[in-house]
């Protein structure tokens, strides 16, 4: 009995700690207590990970752990616990990308240090300065025979997160935060963006619904608007105080007529 209720323990503190590294989880996600694997691969490294991430008990702790591995950053060495529903993601991606659950997805940006973000922001204008990569939330993916545009469309239509392709380098930007997408800055805008599918409005008629990114919970924030540099309007002349009356008036007067009288002594004394 003792055993029993040690082992009980356990597995509440193991949960306890899987779910303070994940975000809540989506409605939408595909949760049925089954197993599920994944294969992720980062091709700069040649590193793969196959793992059953979930079994019929819930998430395998060791699992995940490979997997925050192969999501580590590459210049720091530094791992942080990714979220269980981005994996969750990924695998629903693959499955609807029509390709076998072989198929590796591959992780071209997992996790970005602190260090590493800032460093990559001051030359890449799409690196958001509070990016989901940051916390272990966030993937560029791509999967090997799966067009770039097919797979943001996926993204899309899942409707569980940020997502955004990149057609320049042909990667998709997935995230766990919340629904929006934007357009990458430096890409061809002659490639339509990754948009969240048709709104109705309230005549009935579809509408193309363009979420906004929210700040600070964004990839890409949109700039404040630099303030005009332009000189300040001159104030208007004050008027002249009431006090004095008719007197301050009257020499006012005197000094513009005397103004007005010496061009004209002036042009008598020429020889």
């Amino acid at each position: 009995m003792r055993h029993l209720l040690r082992l009980s323990l356990l597995g509440l503190l193991a949960g306890g700690t899987l779910a303070g590294c994940a975000s809540t989880p989506t409605p939408q996600a595909s949760f049925d207590g089954g197993p599920r694997s994944i294969v992720l691969h980062h091709p700069a490294s040649g590193e793969t990970v196959s793992v059953t991430y979930r079994r019929a008990d819930g998430y395998d702790p060791q699992a995940l752990d490979r997997i925050a591995s192969l999501f580590r950053d590459r210049r720091t060495g530094e791992t942080v616990p990714v979220d269980p529903t981005l994996v969750e993601l990924l695998a629903d991606l693959r499955d609807r990308c029509g390709v076998g659950a072989d198929t590796p997805v591959h992780i071209t940006s997992g996790y970005r240090s602190p260090l590493t973000n800032v460093t990559l922001a001051r030359s890449n204008p799409n690196v958001a300065e509070n990016s989901y990569h940051l916390r272990g939330q966030a993937a560029d993916i791509a999967i090997p025979g799966v067009p770039p545009r097919r797979l943001a469309d996926e993204a899309a239509a899942l409707q569980r997160g940020g997502y955004a392709l990149y057609p320049h380098t042909g990667h998709v930007h997935v995230d766990t935060g919340p629904v929006r997408t934007w357009s990458p800055k430096g890409g061809d805008p002659r490639i339509l963006e990754a948009r969240a599918t048709p709104a109705k409005a309230s005549s009935g008629t579809a509408v193309a619904m363009k979420p906004t990114p929210a700040a600070p919970r964004t990839q890409v924030a949109a700039a404040e608007p630099t303030p005009s540099k332009r000189p300040p309007a001159k104030a208007a002349p004050a008027s002249a105080p009431a006090k004095g009356g008719d007197g301050d008036l009257a020499r006012v007067r005197m000094v513009l007529a005397s103004l007005k009288e010496q061009p004209e002594a002036a042009a008598k004394k020429k020889p």
